[in-house]
């Protein structure tokens, strides 16, 4: 009976210590749910502000906004490789007048956000094989997280042509070739 409160009793302190090294080494984030809560209460956003998000299992974008769009704080959080565990914050602030392409080395996607002043509508996403199309409310900020590719570049063609379009009076849509 000895033997088994002294293998515990180390068991115990294994994980006492294991845990100790992850705190301190600031390897214990924020889980998945908690992210919104994490990002109002240290970047002081207030409860009354909206958010659009898009969250996968890698990085998290945020747009927090007033009613009135005049203000405005975006955050991004990443889920680290390796011995961690949830998300930590990377970035925040402004976002001006254009769209925000997040690229992370060492993670296969990327995050876009906007306050969406351009009034784009949709994303398109073809793959060759389906077509995924992201609504998007055009009197409203957005975020929203893909995959990187080869091809992600077309992203950004198109979403130069379809400005300028728009400036022409034609409707917004967003074509990614993926």
């Amino acid at each position: 009976m000895e033997k088994v409160f002294k293998y515990v009793g180390v068991f115990v302190a294994v994980v006492m210590i294991s845990f100790l090294v992850l705190y301190s080494n600031n390897d214990i984030g924020i889980n998945k749910v908690n992210i919104e809560k994490d990002a109002r209460s240290s970047q002081k956003i207030s409860d009354d502000w909206q958010v659009v998000k898009d969250t996968t299992e890698l990085i998290s974008a945020m747009v927090f906004y007033n009613e009135r769009l005049s203000n405005h704080i975006y955050s991004i959080y990443v889920n680290r490789p390796g011995p961690s565990f949830g998300y930590f914050f990377r970035d925040g602030g402004s976002i001006g007048e254009g769209i925000i392409e997040f690229y992370i080395n060492g993670y296969n996607e990327r995050a876009f956000i906007s306050m969406n002043r351009q009034q784009i509508s949709k994303v398109v996403i073809d793959n060759g094989n389906s077509i995924k199309i992201i609504e998007i409310e055009s009197t409203k900020p957005f975020a929203f997280i893909l995959p990187v590719n080869k091809v992600l570049s077309q992203f950004m063609i198109s979403m130069a042509m379809l400005l300028r379009a728009k400036n022409k009076g034609y409707d917004i849509s967003l074509q990614v070739l993926m």
